[in-house]
């Protein structure tokens, strides 16, 4: 009995775990989104992500752990997947609008790993999930429809939709850390991503991050509800 009530009670937790992180991953995008239109999407992606190592390595020095060499292997990947995703999506950003490109990305990335369950771990989904991915795929079709440019919005909904098959797979990595691996994970996690944003951006322009202090507040903004958002769904 009492094993059942545990049981209840972290399903619980991580249900409130899951919409925290949800609430902050669409502030981040909040914030982000304004941001795109008037700098370069490349810059804004390393400003964000810089915030994510300063809160890593932060929360690295309290949140001690036994990270495996697996933990930290799944750490790199991830922070490669982070990195290229967030380029995706705000370069997505840039080019339509958060109403269009957000939900495509993020019913994209809810259902890779729905379909890694399936055909790579063997399960399957539950009643509720499969009619909840039934209804976030005809709300890509409703809420993301916008008329005006329809080649700009095809090009963003694509790259949306890309970034959210690489961030699906980022939350397969994360979810593959052990509980016990601590901050350090995270803060590899954190530091890849960084490098791969600034080695892109640095390619494509002259500068790493935005050259308007404004626009630089409001992308370390974003990060640290990026950073939070990943903080909250290892947990």
């Amino acid at each position: 009995h009492n094993t059942t009530e545990h049981r209840s009670y972290c399903r619980l937790v991580s249900v409130i775990y899951a919409v925290l992180s949800t609430f902050s991953i669409g502030l981040s995008d909040f914030f982000a989104s304004d941001v795109t239109k008037r700098e370069n999407a490349n810059e804004v992606t390393s400003a964000v992500l810089f915030a994510g190592v300063v809160v890593t390595a932060i929360a690295a020095l309290f949140w001690s752990g036994n990270p495996t060499s697996a933990d930290l292997l799944h750490g790199a990947l991830a922070g490669a997947a982070n990195g290229v995703g967030i380029l995706l999506l705000f370069a997505a950003y840039s080019r339509g609008s958060l109403r269009s490109a957000a939900p495509a990305a993020a019913v994209v990335m809810s259902g890779v790993p729905v379909l890694w369950d399936i055909f790579v771990s063997g399960t399957s989904p539950s009643t509720i999930t499969s009619i909840g991915l039934t209804l976030g795929v005809i709300a890509i079709a409703l809420s993301s429809y916008e008329p005006g440019d329809p080649a700009g919005g095809a090009i963003g909904l694509f790259m949306a939709s890309l970034a959210g098959v690489v961030l699906g797979i980022l939350l397969i990595l994360l979810s593959r850390i052990g509980a016990d691996a601590g901050g350090s994970p995270l803060l590899l996690q954190r530091v890849v991503a960084f490098l791969v944003a600034i080695s892109v951006t640095r390619t494509t322009g002259p500068r790493i991050f935005p050259k308007n202090r404004s626009a630089f507040v409001t992308s370390f903004v974003a990060g640290l509800f990026g950073i939070a958002a990943v903080i909250l769904f290892v947990l």
